[in-house]
């Protein structure tokens, strides 16, 4: 089976099990699934009140992390996270990710801040760029290579519109964004 066939297929499902044949007919090789054991499922929601606390601490500066956050007294489990954050280059991409978790919309990281509307209501779903190429190629037909801020605004709320107007994807939509995220990232290395 091909994608093209599978999307065809997917429109007509009513059980879980049938999304789950269908995925394995397309026979995806692992390199193109999600690693479970570097993405396991998240257990936790943050809430506008942790931020707030967050903010009167002076850990976080209009919604970013404050830079002197280093020269805090931090627990360990703090600083390991710093750090790692900081090696990565990565303090301004925690931004988007406050935003979204405090409802607030930014004009980049969209990605980031509709993760961060995940975190803070597990029924917003988390929207990465191969997910939302699959869905690109289900509705058009043309595979998107780069995912930036104005594709993703374009497309994003009929993707979520998609999911959540059919209860079985709804009721699904961690398996929907694990088949969709595999779909999405072979597209794009076969493209």
């Amino acid at each position: 089976m091909d994608i093209k066939e599978f999307f065809k297929k997917l429109d007509k499902v009513e059980k879980k099990e049938e999304i789950e044949e269908l995925f394995n007919k397309l026979n995806i090789e692992p390199k193109y699934q999600k690693d479970k054991k570097k993405y396991p499922d998240l257990k936790f929601n943050i809430n506008t009140d942790e931020i707030k606390e967050l903010k009167d601490k002076g850990y976080i500066t209009n919604n970013n992390l404050n830079v002197s956050l280093s020269e805090k007294n931090l627990t360990t489990l703090e600083k390991l996270l710093y750090a790692l954050i900081w090696k990565n280059g990565e303090l301004s991409r925690i931004k988007p990710i406050v935003s979204g978790i405090c409802g607030e919309e930014t004009s980049t990281g969209k990605v980031f801040n509709q993760f961060g509307k995940h975190l803070c209501n597990n029924e917003e779903l988390i929207i990465d760029q191969h997910v939302l190429r699959a869905y690109i190629y289900y509705k058009e037909g043309n595979i998107i290579k780069k995912i930036g801020d104005k594709v993703f605004n374009k497309y994003s709320n009929d993707y979520k519109t998609w999911i959540n107007k059919r209860k079985i994807f709804k009721e699904n939509k961690n398996l929907m964004d694990d088949y969709l995220f595999a779909i999405g990232k072979k597209l794009k290395e076969e493209n």
